[in-house]
């Protein structure tokens, strides 16, 4: 029950904070001996190594995933050179390359697309 609850004739027997103190102790001091028996003592050590290895386990992972986000971002920048058309090979024979591209630019497909759709009618 909330303190707001308490019929008025209760009240004079709700104990004061300075009682309530000494019982929360009391029970707790005679409890203490009876949940000590019951811990397991492979609890307190896997508690005391995870406490030690938790930081350790976060700074391997962050480590790793940067290593495996550099390696993939520059094994797809070298896929995408690599597999990339000259702008040359991407215009029919006898057209000429549109003002858009420079001879050493690699084709973006937005601007190609852009370059089409402006180039050919509907």
């Amino acid at each position: 029950m909330s303190i707001d609850r308490w019929p008025a004739w209760l009240q004079a027997l709700r104990p004061d904070e300075l009682t309530r103190r000494r019982m929360r102790r009391t029970i707790l001091d005679e409890a203490a001996p009876l949940l000590a028996a019951r811990r397991d003592g492979w609890l307190d050590a896997v508690a005391e190594w995870a406490t030690i290895l938790s930081p350790v386990a976060a700074a391997v992972t962050l480590i790793f995933a940067g290593l495996a986000l550099r390696q993939a971002g520059s094994r797809e920048l070298s896929e995408t050179v690599a597999r990339a058309p000259a702008v040359e090979e991407l215009v029919r024979h006898g057209e000429s390359v549109p003002a858009a591209f420079g001879r050493d630019s690699v084709p973006d497909l937005d601007v190609v697309m852009t370059v089409l759709y402006e180039t050919e009618g509907p």
